[in-house]
């Protein structure tokens, strides 16, 4: 591949997550918190909120992406594995692992969400593609699980993204110890 793709970059977000767009969002995301965990749904609190502090979809679409009620953020810290994980066999999400790798790489927006997970704003819903920097995220998650001495890793595709196939075959090329499973 010689075409240097940047997954998930929009050239609107060095303006719209810098400076005191920033300090709007960490308004609007206190906002957002209060009123989910008052019941609000995400739908209607997050329209209410972004229309408030005039954000942009993309400024939206973070915002939603990071907040979570307090019994959410409890739950998800109650499943995080902090033990060991010499000899384990470890489930991953391919798809949103890897792709969140790839917008690292291509040195695109991450939101550090407030149940402590990295999510990106790519946005690539039921299609996906091999770009240049899909290599070095599947190695990259090979080295960490060789790292830690897992014993195995089921690696979870969904079947009816565009390019699992290949994406399946690229990963069992570059590294034999996951586990592929197509869902």
């Amino acid at each position: 591949m010689s075409k240097t793709v940047k997954r998930g970059y929009s050239f609107n977000d060095e303006k719209e997550f810098t400076g005191e767009s920033v300090n709007k969002l960490y308004k609007a995301e206190r906002d957002l918190y209060y009123l989910l965990n008052q019941g609000y749904n995400i739908k209607g609190a997050s329209l209410f909120v972004g229309n408030h502090y005039l954000l942009s979809e993309r400024q939206r679409l973070a915002l939603t992406r990071a907040v979570s009620t307090e019994e959410n953020i409890k739950n998800r810290k109650n499943k995080e594995i902090k033990d060991n994980l010499e000899n384990s066999i470890v489930n991953i999400d391919g798809f949103n692992t890897i792709i969140t790798l790839e917008v690292a790489l291509s040195d695109s927006l991450l939101i550090k969400c407030m149940d402590g997970t990295i999510r990106d704003l790519a946005g690539l819903r039921g299609t996906y593609r091999i770009i240049d920097k899909t290599e070095l995220a599947i190695k990259l998650i090979g080295e960490k699980l060789e790292q830690y001495k897992v014993n195995k890793a089921k690696f979870y595709l969904d079947a009816p993204v565009s390019n699992s196939g290949d994406l399946k075959k690229k990963t069992l090329k570059i590294t034999s110890l996951l586990i592929l499973i197509m869902c």
